[in-house]
């Protein structure tokens, strides 16, 4: 017992170290510290870039954003960054660009009820159809979903156009089913691109409201005269 005490005794006070490799701990806290202030400064430019940037800039660096966006729902393709990258004045001008165009073939009288009917009816539904999606378990954001559906409006809105065009030559109903039928179809595999993440025994819940959306956007589509 007593040799026990000596011993513990022998060993100084205040001088027990524990010895850690130069490279092991304390560079991994050096290299995450680092990367984690480098990530900082970043940002701080990225912002300050944004802020410092004439008007014109900005303005055309969100018309390109929306371009690119019509671009890939056009040619439909799952990538992730444009959903970071969302936004709602693309869809905003998709529903006024669809909603003058129908009120311009509205009756005398019911031009601002078409207008404001289709402004309702395109962001009422897109939000309903959004929080469905998202009470299923879809990982986007609520503007990501409404990004999402009002930038796949875009093959519908290229329907109503073509049918505006063809109307000077042609305006049998059958053509006219044939266009919009095509046109929702691609603005469905366009959706489901950007959803197509979702667990496979939800994707029909989440899927099938999104149809009935388009399918009424296409009814009236079909029924301008």
């Amino acid at each position: 017992m007593e040799g026990n005490i000596g011993e513990a005794e022998d060993i100084p006070s205040g001088e027990i170290q524990l010895h850690v490799p130069s490279d092991g701990l304390n560079g991994s806290f050096a290299s995450t510290s680092n990367l984690d202030v480098a990530n900082e400064f970043e940002d701080v430019d990225q912002i300050q870039n944004t802020l410092d940037e004439p008007v014109m800039e900005t303005i055309m660096r969100d018309v390109r954003s929306i371009v690119q966006k019509f671009y890939h729902v056009l040619l439909p393709h799952n990538d992730k960054k444009l959903l970071r990258d969302w936004d709602l004045w693309g869809p905003l001008a998709i529903t006024m660009a669809l909603a003058i165009m129908l009120r311009e073939s509205a009756k005398d009288g019911q031009q601002i009820q078409v207008f404001t009917g289709v402004f309702v009816i395109t962001w009422f539904g897109a939000s309903v159809v959004t929080m469905n999606a998202k009470l299923l378990g879809c990982n986007l954001s609520f503007f990501q979903c409404l990004c999402v559906l009002g930038y796949c409006m875009v093959p519908l809105l290229v329907a109503c156009i073509l049918l505006r065009a063809l109307s000077f030559f042609v305006s049998h109903l059958l053509i006219r089913a044939l266009v919009v039928i095509g046109a929702f179809a691609w603005a469905m595999i366009a959706t489901t691109k950007f959803l197509g993440n979702l667990e496979p025994s939800r994707r029909a819940l989440v899927l099938y409201p999104v149809g009935l959306y388009y399918l009424s956007v296409s009814w009236l589509i079909i029924n301008d005269a």
